[in-house]
């Protein structure tokens, strides 16, 4: 999950960037108390000629260098804009997990700007996650085509963007994407905050250095929060099921399992984010040894893509699982939230489940494990897999009774 920064140390992990927009030469700028200084422009290596992002890197530079030529932007004051900024655009990460940790800087800017006009820009595919979210008045969603089709759309979503027009834009990818830090920029908003990259200048003015240690993945928008004096204390990761969509997934829960004392094992057969994945037949033995020994029924939760899995996974189990149609990845969430134990890879529903504090157990491979970025937390335990060996089901057995312990404590 998020790193410990996203608890209130934010101030002292992260160092901000501001390019100030009436210095358009490449000069970088950090503060971390408000006052610009001078600061090192490096980000992270650039990619070899031939590799598959060398051309968006090329194109980046050439409309960045156009842009510095012929468009060079008015000068302002970060302080003024802060102030007066009454329309906000959070464009969180790409994918299901990316509305999760797009949260905290959405409750930042609420209670920053609590009666100004707060959007998000997601994909068409990860808009009903935040669609009806209490933190935000609209959720703009896109879906680009692909060939030759596909810059005049962009260039059409853009203008669509500014005629909102926003004073402040934030970007929280963690890797530098040209067509969303191009969105930024055409949104014409005064303020155009995200991570500092060497091609970000001068799609973005203010930025947080990649100079720290750890992941950003949520605290990102929290230090641009704090920079802008919002008070940033308690904004934990956390994910809230409304009320209503609770009940919901109550009741379809209740129906298929009405004993009360009876524990609800939520299971994901999805691919972990690296691709990892133990076989069908492991699952289905997995899951059996954990419903024998807990007295628990399964409950078989994914994205919707992958309903393929749930279907083979649901025929090799020795026990019927409780089935619950789920279109979106909202009615995952909900039913999720139902659960006593969860177990799935590194799969997007491993951040909600702990976000939640659900009692959670992963089944990562090292590499996975070092770049999850999992918030510490006792709810959660992991398992680690190393591709070629054994299940370590002793472990696994351990690690389960653990986090168990550890939720009804």
């Amino acid at each position: 999950m998020a790193d410990k920064a996203s608890q209130g140390t934010v101030q002292q992990d992260l160092e901000l960037v501001e390019r100030p927009s009436e210095d358009p030469t490449g000069d970088s700028s950090g503060s971390s108390n408000g006052r610009p200084r001078r600061g090192s422009r490096r980000g992270p290596t650039r990619n070899p000629p031939g590799s598959s992002e060398a051309q968006p890197s090329r194109l980046a530079r050439l409309v960045g260098w156009y842009l510095l030529k012929f468009r060079r932007p008015e000068p302002i004051s970060f302080g003024e804009a802060f102030s007066s900024a009454g329309r906000v655009l959070v464009i969180p990460e790409r994918g299901v997990a990316g509305a999760l940790f797009a949260m905290p800087t959405l409750r930042a800017m609420r209670r920053g700007f609590p009666n100004g006009r707060i959007a998000a820009l997601v994909h068409e595919d990860d808009r009903d996650l935040l669609e009806g979210s209490v933190e935000i008045d609209r959720v703009v969603s896109y879906s680009l085509p692909s060939g030759i089709r596909r810059f005049s759309s962009l260039i059409w979503l853009a203008h669509r963007i500014r005629s909102y027009r926003f004073d402040m834009a934030i970007i929280l990818d963690r890797q530098f994407d040209f067509e969303r830090v191009l969105l930024c920029y055409f949104t014409g908003a005064a303020i155009r905050a995200g991570l500092q990259s060497t091609e970000t200048h001068p799609f973005l003015n203010l930025e947080v250095s990649r100079k720290v240690p750890g992941k950003t993945r949520s605290q990102l928008g929290i230090e641009i929060a704090r920079v802008m004096g919002i008070d940033v204390s308690g904004l934990d990761l956390y994910w809230h099921v409304p009320e209503r969509e609770r009940r919901l997934a109550e009741q379809l829960v209740h129906f298929r399992k009405p004993r009360e004392d009876e524990l609800l094992v939520g299971f994901d057969p999805g691919p972990g984010r690296g691709g990892t994945s133990i076989t069908v037949s492991q699952q289905a033995r997995l899951l059996d040894k954990l419903c024998s020994d807990y007295q628990a029924r399964a409950i078989l939760l994914t994205a919707p893509e992958n309903n393929a899995l749930v279907k083979k996974l649901e025929s090799k189990l020795s026990r019927e699982p409780i089935i619950v149609q789920q279109r979106r990845m909202r009615d995952v969430v909900g039913l999720l939230g139902q659960c006593d134990l969860f177990v799935a890879g590194n799969t997007d529903l491993v951040y909600f489940a702990v976000a939640m504090g659900i009692p959670t157990v992963s089944l990562m491979t090292p590499r996975e494990l070092e770049e999850a970025a999992i918030l510490e937390s006792d709810c959660l335990q992991v398992v680690e897999l190393f591709p070629g060996e054994p299940f370590p089901i002793a472990e696994f057995i351990e690690r389960t009774q653990a986090v168990l312990l550890s939720g009804s404590g």
